[in-house]
């Protein structure tokens, strides 16, 4: 039985995969695909602690889901590795060896292909630090970064994934793909993971965005009254919805002296891995044959969709 686990990184998309697949369910059943949602993956791996304590509850459900006789299985929960930055550990993703040799050893017996995504570092940094600030922290980009040590690379993160489980078995993806779209971005994911594909691919919410400079500033004043964990959520959504970067100025708390720095000493590293991403779309796994009923079945619903837009749009124009 093939599987596809997509373990991160945090902040290149995870939770608009995990949506679409969520949300669209008649397609992704009629196309042979079982998902484990993220919600059921927070039982599975938390931060990556219960891959160890209970590995059996990961495997026992992979095996249910095998059961169901899908053509794939697909699990995406970006906290699979562990927490991106740990206190008084170095390096990214300190527990990503770990973790992996632990994933691969439940996944054993199983087709398994394991997808980690990559983006510019400078911006990674930016953007995790943002995401803590919508976790309820105060501290400024300064403190928060100058917390970190050991070096700061992707590289031995997909290494730790390839001794886990075998080169060919690790798909590096581009979070920069994002730039020409979501939906783009989704038709990519699917085609470098192997995954049967719908004839269109479409989905509009915007999943998890972060909040612009105004929102980190008002994030920045308001985080240290707030008493509890559903407090800091009500916060966080309220901010997403009303300063999100969708609709006002990005936030950009790192110093562009910093940020020249960190894009010179990664862009050999970012480069390669995103020549990487190129090839797995160039030369992706075969993706399961898709029954030419279930093609004719979405490509008829998709028809219809697209029907009733074009009458409401005439009666629309005809109204006025």
């Amino acid at each position: 039985m093939r599987v596809v686990i997509h373990v991160g990184a945090h902040k290149t998309g995870t939770s608009l995969v995990q949506k679409y697949f969520r949300d669209k369910p008649r397609i992704t059943q009629a196309l042979g695909i079982a998902q484990i949602s993220r919600t059921d993956g927070d039982l599975l791996v938390d931060w990556g602690q219960f891959l160890h304590e209970r590995p059996e509850a990961l495997r026992s459900r992979l095996g249910e889901e095998a059961a169901k006789e899908p053509s794939v299985i697909l699990f995406s929960h970006e906290n699979t590795l562990g927490q991106p930055f740990l206190p008084d550990r170095p390096g990214l993703y300190p527990d990503a060896s770990r973790n992996a040799k632990a994933l691969a050893g439940i996944c054993d017996g199983f087709d398994t292909h394991v997808v980690f995504y990559v983006r510019p570092m400078a911006d990674f940094l930016e953007s995790y630090y943002i995401q803590t600030v919508q976790e309820g922290f105060v501290h400024s980009f300064a403190d928060w970064y100058g917390s970190l040590t050991g070096s700061i690379r992707w590289t031995p993160v997909v290494e730790a994934l390839e001794d886990a489980f075998g080169a060919d078995r690790v798909i590096v993806g581009d979070f920069t793909e994002m730039s020409a779209g979501q939906n783009r971005f989704l038709r990519q994911f699917m085609t470098r993971t192997g995954l049967p594909r719908p004839p269109i691919v479409e989905y509009t919410p915007i999943r998890n965005p972060s909040i612009s400079a105004r929102g980190v500033a008002i994030a920045l004043d308001i985080n240290q009254y707030l008493h509890d964990d559903d407090e800091q959520m009500l916060v966080r959504r309220f901010l997403q919805e009303h300063f999100s970067n969708q609709k006002e100025d990005r936030a950009r708390p790192m110093p562009e002296e910093l940020r020249r720095s960190i894009t010179v000493e990664t862009a050999a590293e970012f480069e390669r891995l995103a020549a990487r991403a190129a090839d797995s779309l160039a030369s992706p796994p075969k993706p399961p044959r898709v029954p030419l009923r279930v093609t004719a079945m979405l490509g008829a619903r998709i028809l219809r969709r697209l029907a009733r837009r074009v009458v409401k749009r005439v009666r629309a124009r005809a109204s006025h």
